[in-house]
């Protein structure tokens, strides 16, 4: 059983900008790793030797648009033909054009190789998660149990707004049968989210980043071995942080043998449809 990796950022294409606007080397150096050869050289190939090399088989790819970082959709899409199996794509909705961005996702669910959507409220765009401009998405996602991915932390706005885990939980408790996950657990309001996510069973958290050597770590151990073991997602997010050093810590966790294979695996194949 390999692992599933919810939330990478391949450099290809857009995500290149991750290395070039020097985001990868802060995060790298914050969480004291070092520099792996596939961000030293933007090399997909040398990703996917690491991913190998850590046991991951498959990695969730969401998008992004933003001033510092654009990443078209048909991009993301290019990676699951240049190497198939080992990207789950989660093409991004633009809020800022609703309509022609759902029909770009309707077409990408439907009829092409995407299993779920990603949004990034506030970042790129000043809307929260419970702006009139999503509700179009959300009730196709309700129609479909399709999940999203949404970035949701403290900073994908300038200011830090305390409301944000209330909006995405009234969002939850709103479309019930989407699966809705939190990238980077809602971090640094990540028991916030566990409480939500205790009595929402349609939430699922991946801390990723926010998990290694970082305030509220212990928080994610205790949540993925006890009363979320069956929300809680894997996730890198590469390449904030190296995809071997995600996994060793999670594995460091000492995680109880059903813990750590829903942890790892099964609730992201699940949700996946694998």
């Amino acid at each position: 059983m390999g692992i599933i990796d919810f939330r990478v950022r391949p450099l290809w294409g857009g995500y290149r900008a991750l290395a070039d606007n020097g985001t990868a080397n802060r995060f790298l150096w914050a969480f004291r790793c070092e520099k792996p050869a596939s961000v030293a050289q933007g090399s997909v190939e040398l990703l996917l030797r690491e991913m190998d090399e850590a046991g991951v088989e498959l990695a969730v790819v969401p998008g992004r648009q933003s001033a510092a970082t654009s990443v078209s959709n048909e991009e993301l899409v290019e990676l699951t033909w240049r190497w198939p199996g080992r990207f789950s794509i989660f093409p991004l909705f633009d809020p800022l054009q609703p309509e022609e961005s759902l029909t770009e996702i309707k077409e990408l669910t439907l009829h092409g190789p995407c299993k779920g959507v990603s949004i990034e409220p506030g970042f790129g765009n000043t809307l929260r998660f419970d702006a009139e401009e999503y509700q179009g998405l959300y009730a196709f996602l309700e129609e479909r149990g399709l999940p999203l991915l949404s970035t949701f932390s403290g900073s994908i706005t300038p200011v830090i707004d305390c409301t944000l885990p209330g909006r995405f939980h009234a969002m939850a408790r709103k479309y019930p049968h989407i699966p809705m996950v939190a990238g980077h657990g809602g971090w640094p309001w990540f028991r916030e989210l566990c409480s939500m996510a205790f009595f929402t069973p349609n939430i699922y958290l991946v801390p990723d980043l926010y998990s290694v050597r970082c305030p509220g770590g212990e928080d994610a151990r205790l949540a993925a071995d006890n009363m979320l073991r069956d929300r809680m997602l894997f996730g890198s997010s590469y390449p904030l942080v190296p995809v071997k050093d995600a996994v060793e810590n999670a594995r460091g966790w000492g995680l109880q043998e059903d813990s750590q294979r829903l942890f790892f695996h099964d609730n992201a194949a699940a949700l996946l449809g694998l």
